[in-house]
């Protein structure tokens, strides 16, 4: 519940006032034909992009896709000059594919002009029209040099977003703090705007060329380099359907963790078993201290509410139904259950990353 107050509030648009910067938006796409046309069409229609065409620019860049993800690129390149379509078809040894099309997706774009922002978009999401002039009256606000936010849940949401969100949120909260203070700096890789001069001072994504959680990298990385980053509650203005249906939900959370703990299966196993007892010790504690112990009913009771109060409160921010808070236990061990998943595929190693998405 900390962690969540520590996320920041959208903020409305800046005033005419001051000259906006230039905004190059990178838009990483595999095999995504099937949503990549709404997308783009969400980035095109941006207020900020109004003022004058300089101000915006699109690097789409196809990685390798099997499907039509290239033409849809090219088709909006040729009804505006401001889309870029970018080809790759296979990263070099030791590149991740997602790190690597953003990689090129920024060198296509030249070299970095004077207060120019770095837009990184998954291709399954679709933001409002006003989502980047409001992240960056955001950034300069709070002075910060990058901010992220996930994308909210689209209106078919799948049981990925009451079951798995907040006990996956709360974990990773765990180890990386949205406002930069933790051992890590939170981002989420749906959604990170960054300085294109913090991007260049940490090495680009050439720095994290092998590194499978590259927004937590990234946001560190500029965080340790003397910048300032926010995670910020952006999800009325951003969607996205990449943890839907419920089977992909799990796939790209088991992928988050797998590549937080560096594939370490015991880690995994580790985690998991703990999430599984700690999320069941405080239902257990009342089924059998009931009318025998009533410490034991008390300490239970306590621990349940707590972990009502924890699983509400970023369900809330996740917009994902707090309602159901009184399930905290039973998606707690879910969650524990899924990190297992992940031991037994790490170890198998059949959890490698080949497409679009290696976190949260």
């Amino acid at each position: 519940m900390r962690q969540t107050r520590a996320i920041a509030s959208l903020r409305e648009p800046r005033s005419g006032e001051v000259a906006p910067p230039k905004v190059t938006v990178v838009v990483p796409a595999r095999n995504e034909a099937a949503v990549l046309a709404d997308c783009l069409n969400s980035i095109v229609s941006q207020t900020h992009g109004t003022q004058h065409e300089a101000l915006l620019r699109v690097l789409v860049v196809d990685d390798g896709s099997t499907d039509g993800t290239g033409e849809i690129a090219r088709e909006f390149a040729r009804r505006d000059p401001r889309v870029v379509p970018v080809r790759v078809d296979s990263p070099p040894p030791g590149w991740g594919g997602k790190v690597h099309a953003m990689h090129v997706g920024v060198e296509a774009a030249g070299p970095p002009e004077a207060g120019e922002w770095l837009l990184f978009l998954d291709a399954d999401t679709v933001a409002a029209p006003d989502l980047l002039s409001r992240l960056l009256a955001t950034a300069d606000a709070i002075e910060a040099d990058l901010v992220s936010t996930p994308g909210g849940p689209p209106a078919a949401r799948s049981a990925t977003w009451p079951l798995l969100m907040p006990p996956g949120l709360q974990l990773i909260g765990e180890n990386a703090s949205p406002d930069g203070r933790g051992r890590k700096a939170f981002a989420i890789g749906h959604c990170i705007l960054v300085r294109r001069s913090h991007y260049e001072k940490v090495g680009g994504w050439a720095a994290f060329a092998a590194i499978r959680n590259e927004d937590v990298a990234i946001a560190t990385a500029v965080r340790d380099h003397g910048g300032t980053t926010r995670t910020v509650d952006g999800l009325d203005h951003l969607r996205t359907s990449g943890m839907d249906p419920f089977e992909q939900g799990w796939a790209s959370f088991r992928k988050s963790f797998v590549a937080g703990t560096k594939g370490s299966a015991p880690v995994l196993a580790a985690i998991g078993l703990g999430q599984i007892a700690m999320s069941l010790a405080a239902p257990l504690s009342v089924l059998v201290g009931r009318g025998r112990r009533p410490v034991l009913t008390a300490l239970g009771l306590v621990g349940c509410a707590a972990q009502g109060a924890a699983h509400a409160g970023t369900a809330r921010i996740m917009r994902a139904n707090p309602e159901l808070a009184p399930l905290a236990p039973i998606s707690g061990a879910l969650f524990g259950v899924l990190l297992l998943d992940g031991a037994v595929r790490a170890h198998q190693g059949r959890d490698q990353w080949k497409g679009r998405r290696s976190s949260f």
